[in-house]
């Protein structure tokens, strides 16, 4: 028997969708790409190159830490053997007990008169005028006229802050680029010990050695 029913309507919520469209391929742009290669290669470069550029700034700061130390193992050794003292009297280095006058390629030590032939001689010189002669005039007369030093009065106002019999002893080390490394230990009649360390540079001026400049270390 034939139903009279009607066929039901599709629903609409069953009703297929028409396939999609394939969308083409979209193209690269090889200029776009070239540049995301050479970002991912600067990346790499900074990932290998870091460690090494830090490597490099820590052995720096430990160089200067080691050339510092190395101009104390150089004092301490020189205070330390007797072989290295001078066996006769000299004025020019002069000496006293726990200030014994020295003479090496690396080192001068002594509290004496000095000269104008050396620069640790002139020293020397310079520090027995301030300290033994007490005269800023006699300090300055081993400088140049223009030198970086104080002049005569700034000196002789340091003289006399410090009380007479006071005793000194100095140290001189040779540096690389021609200037001296020195250390002047102070010990006053009232037991009073102190100690300065200058950079001192010189000249040559017609055969005679003079200073030029007395600065702080740094």
């Amino acid at each position: 028997m034939i139903s009279s029913e009607l066929p039901q309507r599709l629903d609409i919520s069953q009703r297929l969708e028409p396939p999609r469209r394939l969308q083409p391929p979209q193209r690269v742009d090889p200029r776009q790409s070239l540049s995301r290669q050479r970002r991912s290669r600067r990346r790499a470069d900074r990932a290998h190159h870091g460690p090494l550029r830090f490597w490099w700034l820590g052995a720096f700061a430990i160089g200067g830490s080691l050339a510092t130390a190395a101009i104390v193992l150089v004092y301490s050794a020189a205070a330390t053997d007797p072989r290295q003292s001078a066996t006769v009297v000299d004025p020019v280095l002069g000496g006293r007990p726990g200030c014994e006058a020295t003479r090496t390629e690396q080192l001068v030590r002594g509290n004496g008169i000095g000269s104008s032939a050396t620069g640790p001689e002139v020293i020397l010189a310079f520090q027995h005028a301030y300290y033994v002669e007490r005269s800023g005039q006699a300090a300055r007369a081993v400088t140049t006229p223009d030198a970086a030093v104080p002049k005569i009065e700034v000196i002789d106002a340091g003289i006399a802050s410090i009380p007479p019999g006071s005793q000194h002893c100095v140290l001189i080390v040779p540096m690389s680029d021609g200037r001296f490394d020195v250390v002047i230990t102070e010990s006053r009649s009232n037991s009073t010990v102190r100690t300065y360390r200058q950079i001192v540079a010189v000249a040559d001026r017609e055969g005679s050695i003079v200073i030029t400049k007395i600065a702080p270390p740094g």
